[in-house]
């Protein structure tokens, strides 16, 4: 038998209100059908709890974490950062946890993380699937209390971990179901649950009705309860796609989602410099990249010198490389914006110092490949170029749509 996610519920689907048997009762008498479904009863309180959300002013969450000026983790999301291996995801996250539990007199940037309402408590769950138990694992439990002010010999009573490691692949999502319910019982906080890395927990990332055992798992736990998801994904390699069909999904269904990756030189070799790109922000605009670099000094990330990062920008845009062009065509026309062949080339050629010709070659090479182009929704899409009353105009399609 097929495991089914059982995040256990206290919200919509126990509320039966006096309105939802009025209309059950109103069903039997017409039909003289007495046989209605728990799923029926079920959609019916969620169609009579709407309909009062409805009537009323809708009151958007506000964020519970940002990134400098930028909002980033909203309550009752799925988040993402993703990347291919080697890249930082794992400190990136680290100190995203940090900020939760950061202490008052605790002075540590955490890469400009910080909470929105400082009184605020989340229990942070963190849940590990790669890293050994000896070294690796306790290293990066140690580090996260010590960024957020405690000392390594504390134990924060909203601090939660466990590791997948020595469970057998196919039970993971079982033991990961179970133990998130032993937590909900334990703690009347909201949970912040950290999945490293998210394609671990289940028994096979590419199988369809394996990814969604997952995803409907935090799609319940998202709705019914007050809790957060952090997914950490690898991505398929010489790809910016998160890996598998697990993947797939879970951008279609995150809120926020976070791409990890080194910068290139004019050479595309990798620098020191990683970039953290918006590949989606579903609650605000999708923001503007930052940068961060390791740091042998402290053992960790801190944010890149300004300096440093032109200086990496300005050399490689002589290159005009295609990766650095598919960065400003997602800034030009992720919004769903269009422009003619001539605003398009005019904008390229001024950031990229180069001419026309180079530019148009550049764009005809991404054109022509399977390069990876995202909106401002997170949509992979095609740069097209079509022509309308003898002018020439480009735009961003999503893939879904064609």
């Amino acid at each position: 038998m097929e495991q089914q996610p059982q995040f256990e519920s206290n919200g919509v689907s126990n509320i039966t209100p006096i309105e939802v048997v009025e209309h059950i009762n109103e069903l039997i008498n017409k039909s003289n059908d007495v046989s209605i479904s728990n799923n029926l009863i079920t959609v019916l309180a969620t169609r009579e709890k709407l309909r009062k959300l409805k009537a009323n002013e809708i009151k958007f969450s506000q964020p519970v974490l940002r990134q400098g000026e930028n909002a980033v983790i909203f309550p009752h999301t799925i988040n993402v950062i993703q990347g291919q291996a080697g890249v930082h995801k794992s400190r990136l996250a680290e100190n995203i946890c940090a900020a939760f539990l950061k202490q008052h007199n605790c002075c540590n940037e955490l890469l400009g993380f910080n909470r929105i309402n400082f009184d605020a408590t989340h229990t942070v769950v963190y849940v590990d699937t790669e890293r050994n138990l000896s070294e690796q694992l306790p290293y990066a439990l140690q580090s996260i209390q010590i960024k957020a002010g405690f000392e390594r010999t504390d134990h924060p009573s909203n601090f939660e971990y466990i590791s997948l490691l020595e469970i057998n692949r196919k039970e993971r999502f079982a033991v990961l179901n179970e133990y998130l319910n032993h937590i909900k019982k334990r703690t009347a906080s909201p949970l912040f649950i950290v999945l490293d890395v998210s394609t671990d927990c289940i028994e096979d990332f590419n199988k369809t009705d394996k990814s969604m055992e997952l995803i409907d798992l935090m799609n319940i736990a998202i709705n019914e309860h007050n809790v957060i998801f952090l997914c950490l994904i690898h991505e398929n390699p010489k790809s910016d796609k998160a890996r598998g069909h697990f993947g797939t999904e879970l951008m279609n269904k995150a809120s926020t989602v976070m791409q990890v990756g080194f910068e290139k030189d004019a050479n595309q070799n990798d620098t020191d410099i990683i970039r953290v790109k918006y590949l989606k922000c579903r609650s605000t605009a999708r923001h503007t990249p930052f940068y961060i670099k390791y740091s042998n000094e402290v053992k960790g990330l801190i944010l890149a010198d300004a300096s440093e990062v032109t200086g990496v920008m300005n050399s490689r845009k002589r290159k005009a490389s295609n990766d650095d062009m598919i960065e400003f065509i997602e800034m030009y026309l992720g919004d769903g914006a269009s422009l003619t062949r001539v605003e398009f080339l005019e904008k390229l050629s001024k950031d990229f110092k180069a001419s026309q010709r180079t530019i148009e070659s550049r764009i005809a090479e991404i054109m022509n490949t399977e390069n990876e182009i995202f909106n401002s929704k997170g949509e992979a899409c095609k740069l097209s170029k079509e022509t309308k009353e003898k002018t020439v105009y480009y735009k961003l399609i999503p893939y879904e749509t064609l």
